[in-house]
């Protein structure tokens, strides 16, 4: 395939399939978050991904939660399912759903046409680049003085790596991607 390789958060409760489509979605090229049998600690990490594919029951629970959540970062998901699709409200009436056990190739394919469509939207604006890394700052680190801190850096970066040559036609993609950069690299040393 060729693409931009995705961290895509995986939710799925059923080990098995859990580690089957992590091990797939690897060999693809994509990252896997995850995976997770909890809606709870798997909605912590909605910031820090690009795509998704949850499970509709996990566990007692449902991951509509997780996907509102999701649709309210613009990170496209798809569901998976062995339930009644007909349980999925209407709200996520536009959202692909998928029969488990699926193999991983379909969908990422979807994800990642998913993900192309909401590039090419605001790929090259820069403002729309910014806020956005701004809120997935605040949703990467405890405060909003240490998101700024974090931001700062990306931004001083950016400019320093882009002063002789052009920035990249994806100008989101290029941002985000500084962006966790710097937080592995200094998320700490933001937080004083």
């Amino acid at each position: 395939m060729t693409f931009e390789p995705l961290r895509i958060l995986l939710v799925e409760d059923d080990f098995f399939i859990a580690e089957t489509l992590a091990r797939e979605i690897r060999a693809e090229g994509d990252a896997v978050v995850g995976p997770f049998s909890d809606i709870h600690e798997a909605i912590q990490y909605v910031g820090l991904v690009q795509a998704a594919i949850l499970d509709v029951l996990v566990q007692d629970e449902t991951s509509f939660s997780l996907a509102d959540s999701l649709i309210r970062h613009e990170v496209p998901f798809i569901f998976l399912t062995e339930a009644d699709p007909r349980l999925i409200p209407v709200r996520f009436a536009d959202r692909h759903i998928y029969a488990k056990p699926s193999p991983a190739t379909p969908l990422l394919h979807d994800l990642h046409q998913q993900h192309r469509a909401i590039v090419s939207q605001d790929g090259t604006n820069l403002e729309a680049a910014v806020i956005e890394m701004i809120h997935r700052a605040r949703d990467l680190m405890p405060n909003e003085q240490s998101a700024d801190r974090i931001v700062e850096g990306t931004l001083l970066r950016a400019i320093a790596e882009t002063k002789d040559n052009r920035m990249e036609d994806d100008i989101r993609a290029y941002m985000l991607n500084l962006l966790y950069d710097e937080y592995r690299q200094r998320g700490r040393l933001c937080l004083q």
